[in-house]
């Protein structure tokens, strides 16, 4: 089957955060999102199908999990990741997020050191904060056009580390980390004893040559250390199903973690959660092969139109997921300046790359998750802002702050 990426959805009037609450994030209505991490595809026809029957039945009882839900995750890693899982190791929560809030509060302590990589997804350092664990920032490197991890500032910090949060493909940079580089990072946490939370949400948007290899399969000893956390959200646009799969291959800690998400009373999952996640893996295979080439394609309409239309601004190239880091430290504006100037001038909602820490500052993220004229109209209206030479006005427009999208 042949699937229309071109086609435009309309998303507004649906309580929509990307579209329906623009003034409230930018104190505008009047300009086009590319923020919020969802995509603006219908989810594929294969995977509506099943919600559409399951919500035809009308009755919505207690519905719990079943074989072939654990079977779907398990054939789909196997052939996606050439990873083999048991069933015993999947462990469902309502997100990424909550996950990685109850794996901090599980086994880590008040106080304890919890490592990050910034520029990094902000519900790391907000996840770190609110449960009053002590953050360390083990900070990416830019280097010729690629981030790369900073191995003796990572050894230093894991000194006084119980945790770190681990982006796999990390969001907002892009990279797909290589097996060498985790085999690296395994090495560091086996030696001071750090638990890894891995959150891998973008696992299945990867651009070819690149793999993706789980965190935990890389070892026996890594994977005794690991909580990885996956979802069809991002992959299947189904993040307001808000249900994430955990792999969890040591038994010690898949029984705590179950333990806390029972005295919680978070072991049971939505409905349209389980049956959306598990016609995904069973029937979402076809409709994947076609978007991330056409995800690819809106990345080179991006940089081209850059390269020929607006130098002052690059970008990054992604090894994976539908956001792009764009660099625009040459428009030589502040953090406050570069908001609006996307706002006021562009008319365009991003995100502004402070929002990730340190190393953000002078990059907006880009959502590139949308038909390519989207793309365009975006391009656009950010090439005649670059001319525009009258002057930015900081003013009070609500704080850019987005929660877990």
């Amino acid at each position: 089957m042949k699937y229309d990426f071109n086609k435009t959805i309309d998303r507004k009037n649906t309580d929509c955060i990307k579209w329906d609450y623009l003034n409230a994030f930018f104190g505008k209505n009047d300009i086009h999102p590319m923020w919020v991490a969802d995509m603006d595809f219908r989810t594929p026809p294969e995977i509506l199908k099943h919600i559409e029957e399951r919500a035809a039945h009308g009755v919505f009882g207690y519905t719990a999990r079943s074989d072939q839900f654990y079977s779907s995750v398990i054939d789909w890693f196997k052939k996606r990741y050439n990873w083999t899982i048991e069933k015993e190791w999947i462990i469902t929560t309502p997100g990424v997020v909550p996950a990685l809030n109850l794996a901090m509060q599980e086994f880590t302590e008040p106080g304890d050191g919890v490592i990050i990589q910034s520029p990094v997804y902000f519900p790391f350092k907000d996840s770190i904060e609110a449960n009053g664990r002590k953050l360390l920032d083990n900070a990416l490197v830019l280097k010729n056009g690629r981030y790369r991890m900073n191995w003796q500032d990572l050894e230093k910090k894991a000194e006084f580390a119980k945790m770190i949060l681990f982006c796999s493909p990390h969001n907002p940079v892009s990279r797909v980390w290589s097996n060498e580089e985790l085999e690296h990072l395994g090495d560091i946490c086996v030696k001071h004893d750090l638990m890894i939370f891995s959150d891998e949400i973008h696992a299945d948007i990867i651009f070819k040559p690149n793999t993706h290899t789980p965190t935990a399969k890389i070892s026996y000893a890594l994977a005794d250390r690991t909580i990885s956390s996956f979802s069809t959200s991002k992959t299947f646009n189904l993040a307001g199903l808000q249900l994430s799969v955990n792999i969890i291959p040591s038994k010690e800690l898949r029984e705590r973690f179950s333990l806390t998400i029972e005295r919680l009373h978070l072991n049971m999952s939505s409905i349209f959660g389980i049956v959306g996640t598990q016609a995904a893996y069973l029937y979402g295979e076809q409709w994947l092969d076609q978007l991330l080439p056409y995800l690819w394609q809106n990345y080179m309409t991006v940089k081209n139109y850059l390269t020929e239309s607006i130098p002052e601004i690059t970008v990054i190239q992604p090894d994976g997921t539908y956001l792009l880091w764009l660099d625009c430290r040459k428009l030589k504006l502040s953090d406050e300046e570069l908001s609006a100037f996307f706002v006021q001038k562009a008319k365009l909602a991003l995100t502004n790359g402070v929002m990730f820490g340190p190393g953000g500052s002078g990059f907006m993220r880009m959502n590139i998750g949308c038909p390519n004229q989207n793309i365009i109209e975006g391009l656009d209206r950010l090439k005649k802002a670059v001319k525009d030479d009258s002057p930015i006005v900081i003013d009070s427009a609500p704080c850019n702050s987005q929660n877990d999208c």
